[in-house]
């Protein structure tokens, strides 16, 4: 927890912090100089003290690098992949809720593979982690007084949509039976914004966790959602695409009413990761898979 709290320190001033140390890993060689590259450039300082060397995999997008967090099972062949895509601006391992979905799947044969989201301008305050959450600091409880997500087209622009398509490919390298994304707060919307005319062939399911503003007409695979309770305006999105009519024959969705959760899924993170892996296990096999087993 220190060395992630110093990684949270280094977003704020890390201007500074540079240009007393050397980085101790690759830089982010990002051809679109800005103050988002350079706040992402700085955080590589301490990668390689919050997370183990071959767990580090660096990915290119739109003429520059950046960073994810790969996990695989210690034994045998995955039997899915996981891409996890933290809320728009947020550090990979800022939430105890990232950093257990990416942990728990590889125990169940899942490989699981964090990318980094394009981060906000330093001038912007970092979003408070789920250890110690703004109602900690204020003393106050009600999760509805700030907004659950950014609005989507933050995520969207700039280098959202060319690191998801990084972070898919990678993935689809490794050849994983079943590819799922997982999306967390409103980074949902931006990944079905990237793909207005639905998701790659590659994706077989999708699971979005905490609020997000938008539909899932488009979406053409399995989907589930896990909702806090205590977010009224995650739980209102939920319910206006419940009030949706479902056609005949779409994929199978579903919504997990957290009962008592706030937004920042506090205290949640284990049972969310469990029911994540367990309603992988249950999918459908792919329907590449299915003709294979007819023949």
């Amino acid at each position: 927890m220190r060395l992630r709290a110093a990684a949270f320190c280094l977003l704020c001033c890390a201007s500074s912090f540079a240009a007393a140390q050397a980085p101790a890993t690759e830089p982010v060689a990002d051809a679109k100089a800005g103050p988002v590259a350079e706040r992402e450039a700085e955080l590589t300082i301490l990668l390689t003290r919050l997370v183990a060397d071959d767990e580090l995999q660096w990915l290119e997008a739109d003429g520059g690098k950046f960073f994810a967090f790969s996990r695989k099972p210690k034994k045998g062949k995955p039997k899915g992949a996981i891409l996890i895509v933290p809320a728009p601006g947020e550090f990979i391992d800022q939430s105890a809720l990232i950093r257990t979905l990416r942990g728990l799947p590889p125990a169940g044969g899942f490989q699981t593979l964090a990318m980094q989201p394009p981060l906000k301008p330093a001038a912007a305050a970092p979003t408070p982690s789920v250890a110690e959450p703004a109602e900690a600091a204020t003393g106050e409880t009600d999760s509805a007084a700030a907004p659950s997500a950014e609005p989507a087209s933050t995520a969207v622009a700039g280098q959202f949509c060319p690191r998801v398509a990084a972070a898919l490919a990678a993935l689809t390298a490794d050849a994983a039976p079943l590819l799922v994304i997982v999306t967390a707060g409103d980074s949902t919307s931006a990944l079905l914004g990237c793909y207005p005319d639905g998701l790659p062939s590659t994706v077989h399911a999708v699971a979005a966790v905490g609020g997000w503003q938008g539909s899932v007409a488009t979406l053409k695979v399995p989907f589930i959602e896990f909702v806090p309770q205590r977010d009224p305006i995650a739980v209102a999105a939920a319910d206006r695409r419940d009030a949706v009519p479902v056609e005949e024959g779409a994929p199978p969705q579903r919504r997990v009413d957290l009962h008592g959760i706030d937004r920042y899924f506090s205290g949640a993170d284990v049972e969310v990761a469990k029911r994540l892996r367990g309603w992988l296990e249950h999918l459908p096999p792919p329907a590449q898979d299915k003709a294979a087993a007819a023949r």
